[in-house]
């Protein structure tokens, strides 16, 4: 494949990425960063994906901005942000392979999970938000999937659908936000990777909006559920491929 080649197709993966998250709310790197790690090393595809999704957690947020507390998650802020310099460490110290096969672990298991509906009760709710969000921000600078242990979290105390999706996007963007930082100071954010992020991201922009405009054509919950069959397979195939 051709540098030409790699590029179009990182668009085009980049364009349904978003279109998924735009139409069920979540999956922009759970769809995307298997995928990309064929085309690109795992350094370039992390930023990427964490720079763009600010554009997709904004989008989000805006429509569910009235049902968000963000006085609620900033335990879960705060310990994401302590777990991102270590995820990004995690990043630039793991080889290629060993990525690809923890991309495709986190995958599987998350897209299980989800389909499965598992749930967990909490009684303290504020004490429990310290390693979840430590565990998120971890995963946010290693691979960008910050959400499984959030979702997971909000889904377990039963919080309504408006102030889940708000608050998944608050989180999402401001966490993303404090992640170009470490980014930099990482020497994964460079000036090359800026350009690669700028050009692409009119194709997440095209996607989020064709998203949108299919969540109200499309059922969302048969296709949420074939969007998670077909991320389970991502997750086997990029463990075979790494093998």
């Amino acid at each position: 494949m051709t540098p030409e080649q790699a590029a179009a197709l990182s668009c085009l993966i980049l364009f349904a990425g978003a279109c998924l998250q735009g139409l069920t709310g979540f999956g922009y790197s759970l769809f995307s960063l298997p995928l990309l790690v064929f085309l690109m090393p795992a350094t370039e595809a992390v930023p990427i994906l964490s720079l763009t999704s600010i554009f997709l957690n904004a989008l989000v947020y805006i429509h569910a901005r009235k049902s968000t507390s963000i006085k609620r998650i900033l335990p879960l802020l705060a310990a994401g942000a302590v777990g991102l310099p270590l995820g990004v460490w995690a990043l630039k110290s793991m080889e290629g392979d060993v990525i690809k096969i923890a991309v495709g672990i986190l995958v599987f298991l998350t897209s299980i999970l989800y389909l499965s509906g598992f749930r967990l009760k909490l009684r303290r709710e504020r004490m429990a938000m310290v390693p979840v969000g430590l565990a998120s921000g971890i995963l946010n600078g290693a691979t960008t999937f910050s959400g499984p242990p959030v979702i997971l979290f909000l889904a377990n105390q039963n919080v309504e659908k408006d102030s889940f999706r708000g608050s998944l996007a608050i989180y999402f963007l401001l966490l993303n936000i404090l992640a170009a930082p470490a980014f930099i100071v990482g020497r994964l954010l460079t000036a090359p990777v800026a350009l690669a992020t700028a050009w692409r991201f009119p194709f997440v922009i095209v996607g989020a909006l064709v998203g949108s405009k299919l969540s109200g054509v499309l059922g969302e919950g048969r296709f949420r559920k074939a969007a998670l069959g077909f991320l389970a397979l991502l997750g086997i195939l990029s463990i075979a491929t790494a093998l």
